[in-house]
C-alpha cells in the first residue's frame, strides 16, 4: 500500500500545480497547457516547465517515501 501512495503523490502534486497554473492563464485547451508549461519553465520555456514538473514529482515521491512526520522530527 505504501508504494501505491508513493506513486499517487509523485503524480498528483505536479498535476495539481499544472492545473493551478493553467487556470491562472485564462486560456483553454492546448493553449493553456502550452502557456502554463512556458510559465513554469521561466527562461527555458516549455522544456523547462516539463523538467520543473518532473523535479516536483521526484521531490513529492521522496517526501512520501520518507514520511512527513520523520522530516518534521529531524
Amino acid at each position: 500500500m505504501d508504494k501505491v501512495i508513493d506513486k499517487i503523490a509523485a503524480l498528483g502534486l505536479p498535476a495539481v500545480i499544472l492545473t493551478i497554473v493553467m487556470a491562472t492563464t485564462g486560456l483553454s485547451g492546448a493553449a493553456a497547457i502550452t502557456t502554463a508549461l512556458a510559465i513554469l519553465g521561466g527562461p527555458w520555456g516549455m522544456l523547462g516547465g516539463i523538467a520543473a514538473l518532473g523535479i516536483t514529482g521526484l521531490v513529492a515521491k521522496g517526501l512520501a517515501s520518507m514520511g512527513l512526520e520523520e522530516l518534521l522530527i529531524a
